[in-house]
């Protein structure tokens, strides 16, 4: 976190609501890969296609979040995140699925414990 306050009038309901959508498709995509390796991951298109939609979404939501939230956090790497939507929705025969599988394992995690921290202080 950076010293600015998340607790400015650039807040809204409306982003406390994007941030609990997004923990939420994160979870969804721990319970799809829960018991998965990587070699398992990509053998398996349900998953691999549930969990692409899911970080696409991800990714659609942060671009709805309110500037004030994205510059109070400016070390969570939210162009990444929507740079990685991108690649999913518009190329997503080129995605490369050791990317994608990273962001699954490390990113994600993360990124929700950065949330969960943005929202307790909201």
């Amino acid at each position: 976190m950076t010293d600015k306050s998340v607790t400015d009038k650039s807040v809204t309901d409306k982003d406390k609501a994007i941030l609990k959508k997004i923990i939420d498709y994160i979870d969804d995509v721990g319970q799809y890969v829960q018991g998965f390796d990587f070699d398992s991951f990509i053998r398996d298109k349900k998953t691999l296609s549930a969990c692409a939609f899911s970080v696409s979404q991800i990714g659609e939501l942060v671009g709805e979040l309110s500037a004030g939230i994205q510059n109070s956090n400016a070390d969570i790497p939210w162009r990444s995140i929507r740079g990685m939507r991108n690649k999913i929705v518009h190329d997503y025969e080129k995605i490369d699925f050791t990317v994608l599988w990273g962001t699954i394992e490390s990113s994600l995690p993360e990124l929700k414990n950065q949330l969960i921290e943005i929202l307790k202080k909201l």
